[in-house]
């Protein structure tokens, strides 16, 4: 293969309007980066009710949830006045049932979907944590029981799911959603959407009034239920809007505390659970999110406490809060907020479905590119409306004779506005969002049709844009390693030539790569581990692991912190990212740690999660 046309490839004029860098050159690297169900936070682009909701006025609103459904006679004695009291407000009782092993004959099953219940699953045998004991087989198969279950129900029809134990353990990974939730069962069936990542409100957001997220004592309201005598991972902060996780799982977080979390900190049915869930009614409308609250009919909340939080919305704010199901809400996300697409197809693949902030104005807009359809939706928040325009290719496609594809599209940011620009990869064609429509490169390279027949599958991993030096815009890294063929290149934006050139000195740190001789995610992951606004090095698979950092665009990754290859008895030695047979193993960083969750960390190790603090994996590193 020609390299020569392979650096065309991203040596590509691009016009801009404004060269001045924008905020975060990396704000839609969630897009292509490996599964992640923690990347929200206070500075990620929202999806506001508004957005979705397909109904004039409504500000907030309040997913009641409940776990744990094993006998219906005791959710029916416990959720029976709550039901009631919903009723009045709009003459249904939106409760979504979470359900393990349950006889789907039985009766109250379909009173309670007649009210407007909906019934989803939690698993068949409730294990916590779920991934555990070396197997994930197992782990799958009661995930896969519990789904094909609910579909066995009359007139139901099941969209959501819960992890238990979500709520006391770190019992939620990365490797369950693309091992286990993003497959499909034996019987063809899966699920569309995911409530098992907690959010807590905290003093961190500005828009947030003091008194809504603080205690007298000055202390954090949300933040103190989070239980201090366990390690508890399964947390992100001040997002309280649905959000997508590895292309397939609508997330819907669910407000910390549950009922679990409250009686753990204040004791069973307290007053003071009720008025912190009452503030945080309060500050979901003031964010015009939602509120997902978990709760049981284990005795730690009681049924009129429920009512209590429901009567404060209403006379509060009235038709501002919308009460749904988790059903309620995925249809009305996939209605008026992806235009009737959804995130799966009908055989559970990428859809092609991108939920992305195009003109960086803080709200989410969606981008469409499948087989079926290519559009673009961007949210007007001015107006409240939505602008429909073209999408100029393919994202996805879910009849790809291959499933572990990562996808036709590659998102970042390339302008001074930061709006968002997009590479496809077939016939590698690169475009502009400016604010209204897509505008394509002048330039327009291929690909050296020599390239190895490989090559095809395995380059839809091998590209990515990423801010490598902090400076707001995007640089190209291409690279691919196997026996027979290896490139390694990183291209910079040139604003004063309005072109990217190829760095021939800078490529990927050697025993490092994006992508296996199979195309599949080899373990390579890019963070800032000493915090200085460039992104380092981390790479782990089965066979060896390295750090190293970044220290100039003319040297790349040119200091290695450390080195080693499997069972070699380091001391810094990283557990894996992705195993040897191409699967996700759990991994994740999140404030200053990686964390690894899945069937050999939990019941192994203490809170089921590996952690290892960033400190500690440059520890020992000097200054050359």
């Amino acid at each position: 293969m020609s390299l020569k046309y392979l650096a065309f490839g991203l040596l590509i004029v691009v016009s801009l309007i404004s060269l001045a860098p924008a905020a975060d050159g990396n704000r839609l690297a969630y897009l292509d980066a490996p599964c992640d169900p923690y990347y929200p936070g206070l500075g990620t682009a929202r999806l506001i009710t508004p957005q979705w909701i397909g109904q004039q006025g409504v500000q907030a609103v309040i997913v009641l949830s409940i776990d744990d459904l094993r006998e219906p006679a005791k959710h029916e004695g416990f959720l029976r006045p709550i039901h009631q009291r919903l009723k009045q407000i709009d003459g249904r009782a939106p409760v979504s049932l979470m359900a393990n092993r349950v006889d789907p004959k039985h009766p109250q099953l379909q009173k309670w979907l007649a009210e407007g219940a909906s019934l989803e699953a939690h698993t068949f045998d409730h294990p916590c944590p779920l991934l555990q004991g070396g197997d994930l087989a197992v782990a799958k198969r009661t995930f896969d029981r519990s789904v094909d279950l609910m579909r066995t129900i009359a007139d139901n029809r099941p969209v959501a799911y819960r992890m238990p134990c979500c709520d006391s353990m770190s019992s939620v990974s990365p490797r369950f959603f693309t091992e286990i939730f993003g497959r499909t069962t034996p019987a063809g069936n899966f699920l569309a959407l995911d409530s098992s990542v907690f959010m807590a409100y905290t003093s961190d957001d500005p828009a947030l009034p003091r008194k809504l997220v603080l205690d007298a004592d000055g202390g954090e309201k949300f933040r103190k239920y989070v239980p201090a005598d366990r390690i508890m991972a399964n947390l992100i902060e001040n997002y309280p809007y649905p959000y997508v996780v590895d292309h397939l799982c609508w997330e819907i977080p669910t407000l910390m505390p549950s009922d679990w979390d409250a009686q753990h900190r204040n004791g069973v049915c307290s007053p003071r659970t009720v008025a912190d869930l009452k503030a945080a009614v309060d500050a979901t409308v003031v964010k015009q999110g939602i509120f997902a609250l978990c709760f049981h009919p284990h005795g730690w909340i009681r049924s009129d406490q429920i009512i209590e939080v429901i009567d404060h919305a209403v006379s509060k704010y009235g038709k501002k809060i919308k009460f749904l199901t988790f059903r309620d809400v995925h249809d009305r996300l996939r209605k008026n907020f992806l235009g009737g697409h959804p995130l799966r197809a009908a055989n559970g693949r990428d859809n092609g479905v991108r939920v992305l902030d195009l003109d960086r104005d803080g709200y989410m807009d969606v981008v469409i590119g499948n087989p079926q359809a290519r559009q673009t939706r961007r949210w007007l928040p001015g107006s409240g409306t939505w602008q429909c325009g073209d999408f100029p290719g393919p994202i996805a496609n879910p009849d790809a004779p291959y499933r572990n594809q990562a996808g036709n599209a590659r998102f970042g940011v390339l302008g001074g506005n930061g709006y968002a620009s997009v590479l496809l990869l077939e016939g590698l064609r690169l475009y502009h969002f400016d604010g209204t429509t897509w505008q394509e490169n002048k330039q327009r390279p291929s690909l050296d049709p020599n390239a190895p027949p490989h090559y095809a599958f395995a380059r839809r991993r091998t590209v990515r844009l990423l801010d490598v030096d902090g400076d707001g815009i995007c640089e190209g890294i291409l690279n691919i390693d196997s026996p027979n063929f290896q490139f390694s290149w990183v291209t910079r934006w040139r604003p004063d030539q309005q072109r990217f050139d190829l760095l021939k000195g800078l490529r990927l740190p050697a025993g490092t790569t994006l992508v296996d001789e199979r195309g599949y995610d080899a373990g390579l992951r890019f963070v800032d581990v000493d915090e200085d606004g460039r992104l380092d090095v981390v790479f782990s698979n089965a066979e060896r692991y390295s750090v190293h950092r970044f220290t100039s665009m003319e040297e790349g990754w040119s200091r290695c912190v450390f080195s080693g290859k499997r069972g070699a008895e380091d001391r810094r030695e990283l557990p894996s990212f992705v195993r040897a047979d191409g699967t996700n193993n759990g991994a994740w960083f999140k404030d200053r740690d990686l964390w690894v969750q899945n069937e050999d960390t939990g019941g192994k190790l203490p809170g089921h999660v590996f952690r290892r603090h960033l400190t500690e994996i440059v520890d020992g590193d000097q200054e050359p």
